[in-house]
């Protein structure tokens, strides 16, 4: 009987991040690098290879449909819908909130945290562009509390303060200086669990059993257009976080 192969794909962010799951061990791969379409099937296949299988071995394929890159979100949920098509891979979706909460959750500093505040709540954060962020909570048990936002620095950093005692997991490898949006007294993640590990696209993904290939952007509609916001000469406005 052929072993079962799950692959895990993010490219929401400037890395690249491809986990495989067979044989009941997890092969992982991250690359940082901006043209994700061209590294993508590399790296999908060397990892695959570590695991003894190749992409028609996959039958299961988890991807991150966002927050992030305009253009990013929808290299992995391209690859995800053609393995369906082509494949009839069975396909489940996660965000990156989903991602980063549940390494947050199922670690040891989360836990101690989490006993000594019965009340709290989790905050998963991400960087959009310059003064731009993303933020969604979390109860204490993983589930959501209340939808995912795009907000400015300033009024992110008045919501974070009047929410009471928080937990925040943050992308510090896209933004280093992610948790200075974080009011006094609020804890912050460690290093380990402040960037996206591969293995846990896979698991946020089988945990959710999201079929949606939506993607998730959050940031206003024509927002740039609207307020009148210019990149530079040559900057598409879809190579922007969003």
């Amino acid at each position: 009987m052929a072993k079962k192969v799950i692959l895990g794909v993010c490219t929401s962010g400037t890395r690249l991040n491809v986990a495989v799951a067979a044989g009941g061990k997890v092969f992982q791969a991250r690359k940082k690098v901006f043209n994700q379409e061209l590294f993508l099937f590399p790296l999908v296949k060397s990892a695959l290879a570590r695991a003894g299988a190749g992409l028609r071995s996959v039958d299961t394929v988890c991807a991150v449909r966002g927050p992030g890159r305009f253009t990013g979100i929808r290299i992995s949920l391209t690859l995800a819908g053609t393995l369906k098509a082509l494949g009839g891979a069975l396909v489940y979706t996660a965000t990156l909130f989903e991602v980063l909460a549940l390494q947050a959750r199922e670690s040891a500093d989360f836990k101690a945290w989490a006993a000594r505040n019965p009340g709290g709540r989790l905050a998963a954060l991400l960087h959009a562009f310059k003064d731009e962020y993303f933020c969604q909570f979390f109860g204490l048990s993983g589930k959501p509390d209340g939808e995912p936002v795009w907000l400015k620095a300033e009024a992110l950093k008045e919501l974070l303060a009047a929410s009471g005692a928080i937990y925040a997991v943050g992308d510090a490898e896209e933004e280093p200086g992610i948790y200075g949006l974080l009011p006094p007294g609020a804890a912050a993640a460690p290093a380990a669990l402040s960037r996206v590990k591969p293995g846990y696209i896979i698991k946020a993904a089988l945990a959710g059993r999201c079929r949606s290939l939506k993607p998730l952007y959050l940031k206003p509609a024509k927002y740039e257009l609207e307020n009148n916001i210019s990149y530079g000469k040559g900057r598409r406005l879809a190579d922007k976080k969003g």
